[in-house]
């Protein structure tokens, strides 16, 4: 039980800490800061929490793990290519929205924290490696004929998926939706259920 207990107030400061990074940034956030939103002593937060930069790298680790979950959203197993896509789509860029702001913070301490550096190449080389080789499965079973080689299109795809979710964070929910929308159509066309090849720099069709 007590150590059940101290799994979840880990978990709430994360939550809060979170928050505090996105709107805060990083140099405003401090561990008074962390355990007065959360409700704590800083005695408290210092039981689960070297530092605030310890504190990052958790919250860090937390967004990089939802990012992660939204590839593995659930669908029926016998679900049509377009149905898993649709589904990954919308659970990425959901992950974007809901994300907002402290992601922009990540990004920016991995270019000084080689922790960060190293959590955020790891979560997008996995990123990266499931979407290739979903292309790579379309192709080889002949459903679909990719407008690039898998690794190309799957990096320029999540690319566009990012940078485009990341200027409408904030946005109405239907231009939210809308661009889900948008997105998942773009997938399909370059992926090859209907090719284009505006996109990408080397089409195969």
């Amino acid at each position: 039980m007590h150590e059940n207990d101290g799994v979840a107030d880990r978990c709430a400061l994360i939550e809060v800490a979170g928050r505090c990074f996105a709107e805060l940034g990083y140099d405003k956030t401090t561990e008074a800061v962390i355990a007065e939103n959360a409700g704590r002593s800083v005695t408290d937060f210092r039981r689960h929490f070297r530092s605030t930069k310890d504190a990052f790298h958790a919250v860090a680790a937390a967004v990089f793990e939802k990012f992660l979950e939204a590839q593995r959203t659930a669908v029926p197993p016998d679900a049509d290519p377009r149905t898993v896509l649709g589904a990954a789509t919308a659970a990425f860029i959901d992950t974007v929205y809901s994300v907002g702001r402290l992601f922009t913070v990540i990004e920016a301490r991995a270019a000084v924290d080689p922790v960060v550096g190293e959590q955020l190449s790891q979560a997008h080389t996995r990123i990266l490696a499931r979407y290739t080789r979903f292309i790579e499965r379309l192709d080889e079973a002949g459903i679909a004929r990719p407008c690039a080689e898998a690794a190309q299109l799957a990096r320029k795809l999540s690319d566009a998926q990012w940078r485009g979710a990341a200027h409408l964070i904030g946005a109405s929910p239907d231009e939210q939706r809308r661009f889900i929308v948008e997105m998942t159509a773009a997938a399909e066309r370059f992926i090859g259920f209907d090719c284009d090849t505006e996109l990408v720099e080397r089409p195969a069709c």
